[in-house]
């Protein structure tokens, strides 16, 4: 049976990560004919999904309509990873690259994610690269 409002969930998909239909059927390692049928609400298959979510589209909302929300706790504790990076580079009137910022926030949440300690362990880190 098939879906137009799928089909079309998934149109806006592909357009808010700016692919054309060959672009986002190529990630999906589908031809661009496969990739109009489905967006007319013709049923994707699994491994279709798979991939395009591997590369960033939203899955739940194509399928569903809901937008992927993350958790409150995951939110606190990157704004918590955040402000530690933060602070510490403040104090230390240090900056990182855009892109080794982002390792080091990435890391910090982690830490923080799974550690008692883990702002300590974060300030540690920091005094070694900043």
């Amino acid at each position: 049976m098939e879906n137009f409002e799928s089909g079309r969930r998934l149109r806006e998909e592909r357009e808010r990560l700016g692919l054309s239909q060959t672009a986002f059927a190529a990630m999906g390692q589908a031809s661009k004919g496969s990739q109009i049928l489905y967006e007319k609400g013709k049923p994707c298959p699994s491994n279709y999904l798979s991939a395009i979510a591997a590369h960033g589209a939203d899955v739940l909302y194509i399928l569903t309509g809901r937008r992927e929300q993350p958790a409150l706790e995951d939110i606190q504790t990157l704004t918590a990873a955040i402000e530690v990076i933060e602070e510490a580079l403040a104090k230390r009137r240090a900056t990182l690259a855009p892109a080794k910022k982002a390792e080091v926030i990435a890391l910090a949440y982690d830490i923080l994610k799974g550690d008692a300690q883990g702002q300590e362990k974060v300030e540690r880190m920091l005094r070694l690269v900043a």
